[in-house]
């Protein structure tokens, strides 16, 4: 009878240590194959598409930082071990709770700016690319720069003539005509200087510094365009200069009105 129940003891012990042995191997699986969670390339891209307000760059921002960086899959699918997984919730809040000084901060801002050091510490060597891939993608050309700030520029104008002083010309017609007539010298010579957004290794300072200067005049009071407060002092790195504060004036007292 003892052999029996010698053997039967060991067959018991060694089911239990086999169905042990896979619950610990189940646990670790499940350790490793997490919830989704928000990768540093979607924080990093909704940073910057808040910062510039163009959402319509989303998706080019997220292939560009995608390509740079393969933790930001692993954390999309969920395949991130747990100690990674909470290193990656550290830099998401970082990016959540940054400034757009890294986008339209002064040139020595935008010249300095980095990812966090909790980015750093999750995505390692390639935070620092993903970020700069985020800014540049979520950019315009420094052609397009150059004739968007043009609009922007006659927008402020518009706002002022049609609206805050009481003008009652169609606001469209007074857009297209101060792009026609206004700015268009201004808009030819921005777009004759390089002003491609590049950061790292060649940093554009001068695409830096028409950042700052289309911030100043995106931030004015539409009213303060005829005035030289609303220019930050970078805006004369694109060929902006006292004349341009003129031909805006003329152009008001063409239409009637006359500008504080």
């Amino acid at each position: 009878m003892e052999p029996f129940m010698t053997s039967t003891l060991r067959n018991t012990l060694l089911f239990s240590s086999a169905t042990l042995g896979l619950i610990a191997c189940g646990a670790a699986k499940d350790a490793l194959s997490g919830d989704p969670q928000t990768s540093y390339c979607e924080a990093v891209c909704d940073w910057a598409v808040d910062c510039t307000g163009d959402s319509s760059k989303l998706d080019a921002c997220l292939e560009a930082t995608r390509a740079e960086d393969s933790t930001c899959a692993d954390a999309e699918n969920g395949d991130l071990d747990p100690a990674t997984s909470s290193l990656v919730e550290d830099c998401v809040a970082s990016v959540e709770s940054d400034t757009c000084d890294g986008l339209t901060g002064s040139v020595a801002a935008q010249g300095s700016a980095t990812p966090s050091a909790a980015c750093v510490a999750s995505e390692g060597d390639a935070a620092v690319d993903t970020y700069n891939a985020a800014r540049v993608s979520v950019q315009s050309s420094g052609d397009e720069f150059c004739t968007d700030l043009g609009s922007s520029i006659c927008a402020q104008a518009v706002d002022c003539i049609a609206g805050d002083l009481g003008s009652d010309d169609a606001t469209d017609g007074l857009q297209d005509l101060c792009e026609e007539n206004v700015v268009s010298l201004l808009v030819t010579t921005c777009q004759g200087k390089d002003l491609d957004p590049s950061y790292g290794t060649s940093p554009n300072a001068s695409r830096m510094s028409a950042n700052t200067c289309a911030a100043s005049v995106n931030e004015a009071d539409s009213c303060d365009i005829f005035t030289a407060e609303a220019w930050s002092p970078e805006c004369a790195a694109i060929g902006v200069d006292a004349e341009i504060i003129t031909s805006l004036i003329s152009f008001a007292a063409d239409q009637g009105v006359t500008v504080p």
